[in-house]
């Protein structure tokens, strides 16, 4: 995992990158062609890299890997942020203002794209 991020409607809340990249643009520009407000797992490819993107209940967690990271290490990522931001924010983050929860989410973003980044080593 080299980025995350979280998104409500489309009030970005919390990012995190890892590595030197324009994947926040490119992120914005996947975010804005995701159609309808319905849940949705996705993912998107944009040269080497796989964007991948949960929405549930009008949050929108997205994670930008290599190819090689395939899917399920991905999407259990992302269901592993909704959880862990849902269980933190509750129902707190609908008045929130752009990058509200940054300062302390991405610090869980960046601990968890370590972690999962690192479970194909384990595994294999």
């Amino acid at each position: 995992m080299l980025y995350a991020l979280v998104v409500l409607g489309s009030v970005m809340l919390a990012e995190f990158t890892g590595a030197s990249t324009n994947a926040s643009a490119v992120a914005r520009q996947i975010l804005d062609k995701i159609p309808g407000d319905n849940d949705v797992n996705i993912s998107y490819s944009q040269d080497q890299y796989i964007f991948h993107v949960k929405r549930t209940d009008g949050l929108t967690v997205l994670c930008m890997a290599d190819e090689s990271a395939g899917r399920r290490i991905p999407f259990a990522f992302l269901e592993d942020i909704h959880q862990r931001f849902v269980r933190t924010y509750g129902r707190a983050v609908f008045p929130a203002h752009s990058y509200g929860m940054n300062d302390e989410f991405s610090r869980v973003l960046s601990q968890q794209m370590e972690y999962y980044s690192s479970i194909p080593m384990l595994i294999g």
